[in-house]
């Protein structure tokens, strides 16, 4: 067995969780062709059949079964094994320090950070409310360690910071299911002219914000905000008791209430949220959870897109 690799068998439980070799390969960042050659290697190397696929589905056989539940103990005991190894290394108190903006709401951060406190049980997150230029320039600052954020403006000169796209979703119309717009399957910029509008602050993101109104006088219409709002559940909320309709991304309208609809938006530009972070950084805890929240991504787009298919069909 000196030929078997980590790499693989983190591959293979990976596979043997979503049972779908595209999703598998994307959560490895890994081609399927990739994911495949390491799959036989795995199958080689262990002498038996772990993986049986046809055109309609993946299933694990008997031997992937017994594999998989004796390899996810395994790994767990390894990452244990190196967290300890890195406290009693470095005896620190593991902190990270994240830059975000409360309003956004973003899917993929709650499961990350408990999965990185599975890593650290220690671990203090600590959280700055600041926009993505505030970030960039925090980061190089090391006030905070990464940063959340629909990018703005320039990348500061140089190739000192990382910035990764992990998260694209369209702009939606949040409303009760009795509105006059719920029956349509989407919307245009237009069909906005006539409505109150709760909107995200300008101060949560004023390039946006400013854009946003652009469009709408470049349709020939001043929008009309009635409430502007810094906390997301605040809006949602408003538009639940009625004050108007709540503009924003279908992310942050991931969980509301029953008697309420969204609807997407044709003619606004996407918002793709970004990860920041230093690329020289070598702290593990923050590579882990570099590592993780781009995972979890993965998921939350792959939730997103597949509710916005069941809506539109």
């Amino acid at each position: 067995m000196r030929a078997l690799e980590l790499r693989q068998l983190r591959y293979f439980l990976i596979l043997a969780r979503e049972l779908h070799f595209g999703r598998a390969a994307e959560l490895a960042f890994v081609t399927q062709p990739a994911l495949s050659q390491q799959l036989a290697k795995l199958e080689e190397l262990v002498g038996v059949q772990l993986v049986m696929r046809d055109r309609r589905q993946v299933a694990l056989t008997p031997a992937g079964v017994a594999l998989r539940d004796g390899i996810d103990r395994a790994l767990a005991e390894i990452d244990l094994a190196l967290r300890r190894a890195r406290e009693a290394g470095e005896h620190q108190a593991f902190e990270l320090s994240l830059g975000m903006v409360e309003y956004t709401n973003l899917p993929f951060v709650p499961p990350a950070l408990i999965r990185l406190q599975a890593l650290y049980p220690e671990v203090k997150i600590v959280r700055h409310e600041m926009n993505g230029a505030q970030q960039m320039d925090a980061l190089l600052r090391e006030q905070i360690d990464v940063g959340f954020a629909v990018p703005v403006s320039d990348m500061p000169p140089g190739d000192v910071l990382g910035l990764d796209p992990l998260l694209v979703s369209g702009w939606a119309l949040l409303m009760r299911k009795d509105h006059r717009l719920a029956s349509l399957a989407r919307l245009r910029v237009d069909d906005l002219a006539a409505e109150r509008l709760v909107v995200p602050a300008r101060a949560v993101n004023a390039p946006l914000y400013d854009a946003l109104v652009a469009r709408c006088k470049g349709h020939h219409f001043t929008p009309n905000f009635v409430y502007e709002t810094m906390q997301a559940q605040m809006g949602i909320a408003l538009v639940e008791q009625g004050l108007g309709v709540m503009l924003g991304a279908t992310y942050v309208f991931s969980a509301v209430a029953q008697g309420l609809v969204y609807r997407l938006i044709d003619g606004l530009d996407p918002l793709v949220v970004h990860q920041f972070y230093r690329k020289s950084e070598t702290n593990a805890l923050i590579l882990d959870f570099l590592d993780i929240t781009a995972e979890e991504a993965r998921r939350a787009q792959q939730r997103l897109d597949g509710a916005q298919a069941a809506d539109e069909a």
